[in-house]
């Protein structure tokens, strides 16, 4: 499968978010080996609305709308290896101090990487999973997900994922 979703302010504005929340609701369910978030910019955005504690595994941060860095985290503590790949850009430092103390109060560091790409040349913008790439020109970050023009692209063919995997692991490390 292979799902478009071309986004203006005026166009398919909450498709993204819906789109993010639902992979991210079924990696909770069951964690992919290896989870790789490559965006040269990340902020720690709202991804899952858990206001009526729906998501049992997200119970510890209570019945609220549940930011990034907390999935991620819980996420690892589920047994995924969780690869965060972005910039040492300044706006990225809250995301990544916040994702930082998360790891280091579940005690899962061992399974959240942070690589910082110092070449000035990541540009590349990827969710990878197990079975699942979204890619596109969308940076992980408010504006990204809400107000700018994007092309974000989901797919699922067993042949584009291996590869899309294969290409992370390859140059972000992680597991297959």
């Amino acid at each position: 499968m292979n799902r478009v979703i071309r986004k203006s302010r005026a166009q398919s504005s909450s498709e993204v978010l819906e789109m993010l929340a639902a992979l991210f609701s079924a990696e909770l369910v069951s964690p992919s080996r290896c989870l790789w978030l490559v965006s040269p910019w990340v902020s720690d955005v709202e991804v899952l609305d858990n206001s009526a504690g729906t998501y049992s595994a997200l119970a510890r941060f209570g019945h609220r709308p549940i930011r990034l860095a907390e999935v991620l985290v819980t996420l690892a503590s589920a047994g995924a290896r969780v690869i965060v790949a972005t910039t040492p850009d300044s706006h990225n430092d809250l995301f990544l101090r916040r994702l930082d103390l998360l790891k280091q109060d579940l005690r899962v560091a061992e399974h959240v990487e942070v690589m910082i790409d110092r070449t000035g040349k990541l540009h590349t913008k990827a969710l990878t999973g197990d079975d699942y790439v979204v890619a596109g020109s969308m940076n992980i970050t408010y504006t990204g997900i809400n107000l700018r023009e994007e092309q974000v692209e989901l797919h699922t063919e067993q042949s584009y994922v291996a590869q899309a995997r294969m290409d992370a692991f390859d140059r972000f490390g992680g597991v297959m």
